[in-house]
C-alpha cells in the first residue's frame, strides 16, 4: 500500500514538474505570439502601403500609356524632318568640238564633287489636309555664300549647285474635302513641279513629282485641282496654274517701273494605268507656257545708259533716245505622253518611254529703238549687242513658229542576288529635234541631257550597301549634240548647227532615312 501511495506521489511531482514547463513554456510562447502580433501589424501596414504605391504606380502608368497612345497620333500627323535624302557626287565633264566666234573648234575638261541634300517636312493635322515642305542645299565643294546668288533664277535656284544656303524648293498645302467625298483636292503654294518622276529608275528613290519630265521640270509658285474618278483609265485629272513675274523687289507689291508681263504657265494632265498591265501608269499632259515676256532686257537697258552717259560727256547726244521692250513675245504649246511599268510582264525589268511635241507662237513683236535722230534702230547690227536677236522666242526676229519633237526611253534591269544587296542596271536614250523646248529647268544632273537638241546615251549601276538606306551609284552619259541649246532650257534664241560632244562620267554615294 505504501509502494502505491509512493508511486503516485511520484507521478504527482512529476505531472507537477511537467505542469510548471508547460506553463512556462506557455507564458513564454505567448510572449512570443505578441511579439510575432505586433510584427504581424507592422507588416500589414508596410503592405497597406505598399499596396497604394502600387495603386498610384499603375495610375500614373496608364496616363503615361494614354498620353504615349495620344502623342503618337500627333507624331504621325506632324513629321518634322520624316525623310532625308543627301548624296555626294563626283562628276567628270568633258566637252570637244565647241564652236567659236571665229570658227574653230576647242575643247574642254572639267571635274566637280558635289554635295546635294533634301530635307523633308509633313503635316496631317486632319484627314483632309496635309503640309509638305522639302528643303535643299546643292554646293560644290568649298564653295562659299556668295551675294551672287541672289541672281539666280527662281525656277531653279535650288537645282543648280551654288552654296550652302538652304532652299525651299517645295512647301504646299493640300486640301482634299471630306463633304466632296475626298473627289477633288485643291493644291496651293511652292508646287511639287520640280525633279522629274521619271529619274526614280536612274536616282532609285521615290518620285518626287507625278509630272512628266518631258513636259516641264522645274521650281514653281502656284495652284492645282486634282479630280479623282473610279475608273482605272481615268484615274485622276490636274489642272494646274503657276506664274513668274519679272520682280526685283524694288517694289514688292506692284510692278516695277520697267517690268514686264508676267509669264503664265497652264497644265492639264490625264492619268490612268493600263489594266492588263501591274505597276504601269499612263500620262497625257498639255502644257501652255503663255505671255512669254522678253529676258534680259534689264542688262540691255544698263549698258545702253552706260554707253550714253559716256557719250553725253563729250558733247554728243545719246546714241539710243527711245528703248520699248514688247510685253510679251508670245507662248509656247507642249503635249506630251509618258508610259512606265515596273516588273514588266512580272519580270525583272523596269520600262519606260515618253514622247513630246513642242509649238511656239510668237506674236511679231520686237524691240523698239530709236536712235539720236529719232529713226529706227536694229540694236542687233551694234557692236556689242549682236546677241539682242537670240533673246526672241525661238527665233531671230520674233515671227516664225516653229516645232520640236523629243523621245525618251529607258530600262532598269533588277539583279535578284541576296549576296549583293539586290542591284541594279539601267539604260537610257533620248532624242531632241532642231526646235526641241526642254523646259528642264530644275534637272539638278550637269549637261540637263532632257534639254538637248541631238542624241543622249546613258548607262548606269545602283550597288545597295546597307538595304534602303545606303547606296552607291555610277554611271556614264555620251550627249552628240546636234544644234545648240539656248536660254531658258531652249524657250529663247534660234539653234545654231553645232556637233559638239558632252561626256559625263559620275560616281555618288547617297544616304536615303
Amino acid at each position: 500500500m505504501k509502494k502505491t501511495v509512493d508511486d503516485q506521489q511520484v507521478q504527482i511531482k512529476t505531472l507537477k514538474n511537467n505542469v510548471s514547463r508547460v506553463y512556462k513554456q506557455t507564458i513564454e510562447d505567448t510572449g512570443q505570439i505578441e511579439e510575432q502580433q505586433e510584427k504581424a501589424g507592422t507588416l500589414q501596414q508596410t503592405v497597406s502601403e505598399q499596396q497604394a504605391q502600387i495603386d498610384t504606380l499603375k495610375s500614373n502608368l496608364a496616363f503615361v500609356y494614354k498620353q504615349s497612345i495620344r502623342d503618337t497620333g500627333i507624331i504621325e500627323k506632324y513629321k518634322l524632318g520624316n525623310e532625308i535624302y543627301f548624296r555626294s557626287s563626283y562628276y567628270n565633264l568633258s566637252r570637244d568640238d565647241i564652236n567659236s566666234v571665229n570658227g574653230s573648234t576647242t575643247d574642254e575638261h572639267e571635274n566637280a564633287f558635289v554635295n546635294y541634300f533634301d530635307l523633308k517636312f509633313s503635316a496631317e493635322p486632319m484627314d483632309e489636309l496635309q503640309f509638305n515642305a522639302t528643303l535643299t542645299m546643292y554646293k560644290l565643294w568649298g564653295t562659299w555664300n556668295s551675294p551672287d546668288s541672289i541672281m539666280s533664277s527662281d525656277f531653279g535656284y535650288s537645282s543648280s549647285p551654288s552654296d550652302s544656303g538652304i532652299k525651299v524648293k517645295r512647301a504646299y498645302v493640300d486640301y482634299r474635302p471630306q463633304w466632296l467625298g475626298h473627289h477633288v483636292n485643291m493644291t496651293f503654294g511652292r508646287l511639287p513641279t520640280s525633279d522629274g518622276y521619271l529619274t526614280r529608275y536612274r536616282y532609285n528613290r521615290p518620285s518626287q513629282t507625278s509630272y512628266p519630265d518631258l513636259a516641264f521640270n522645274a521650281e514653281s509658285d502656284g495652284a492645282a485641282l486634282t479630280f479623282y474618278f473610279d475608273n482605272p483609265l481615268a484615274k485622276s485629272l490636274n489642272l494646274v496654274y503657276a506664274r513668274s513675274e519679272d520682280e526685283t523687289d524694288m517694289y514688292p507689291f506692284k510692278n516695277d517701273p520697267e517690268g514686264l508681263d508676267d509669264i503664265d504657265f497652264y497644265v492639264a494632265q490625264l492619268n490612268s494605268e493600263l489594266p492588263f498591265l501591274d505597276n504601269s501608269s499612263f500620262t497625257v499632259q498639255w502644257l501652255r507656257v503663255d505671255n512669254i515676256r522678253y529676258t534680259g532686257d534689264n542688262l540691255i537697258r544698263e549698258a545702253i545708259d552706260d554707253i550714253n552717259t559716256v557719250i553725253n560727256l563729250t558733247g554728243q547726244p545719246s546714241f539710243v533716245t527711245e528703248l520699248i521692250f514688247p510685253q510679251e513675245l508670245g507662248y509656247v504649246d507642249k503635249y506630251t505622253i509618258q508610259f512606265n511599268n515596273d516588273r514588266l510582264f512580272d519580270s525583272s525589268i523596269d520600262f519606260f518611254a515618253s514622247v513630246s511635241w513642242s509649238r511656239s507662237h510668237p506674236n511679231g513683236d520686237q524691240i523698239d529703238a530709236k536712235d539720236a535722230a529719232g529713226d529706227p534702230l536694229d540694236l542687233s547690227t551694234v557692236p556689242g549687242f549682236e546677241d539682242v536677236a537670240s533673246l526672241y522666242l525661238l527665233s531671230p526676229d520674233n515671227h516664225d513658229s516653229q516645232s520640236g519633237w523629243a523621245f525618251y526611253t529607258g530600262l532598269r534591269y533588277n539583279i535578284e542576288s541576296e549576296r549583293f544587296k539586290n542591284p541594279k542596271i539601267g539604260v537610257e536614250y533620248f532624242d531632241g529635234s532642231e526646235y526641241w523646248v526642254g523646259l528642264d529647268i530644275a534637272a539638278s544632273d550637269p549637261y540637263q541631257k532632257l534639254n538637248t537638241r541631238g542624241s543622249v546615251w546613258e548607262v548606269y549601276w545602283v550597288q545597295p550597301c546597307v538595304e534602303n538606306m545606303l547606296q552607291f551609284r555610277t554611271g556614264y552619259q555620251y550627249i552628240d549634240r546636234d544644234y545648240t541649246e539656248s536660254i531658258m532650257a531652249g524657250l529663247y534664241g534660234n539653234p545654231e548647227k553645232t556637233d559638239e560632244e558632252d561626256k559625263l562620267f559620275y560616281f555618288s554615294f547617297e544616304f536615303m532615312l
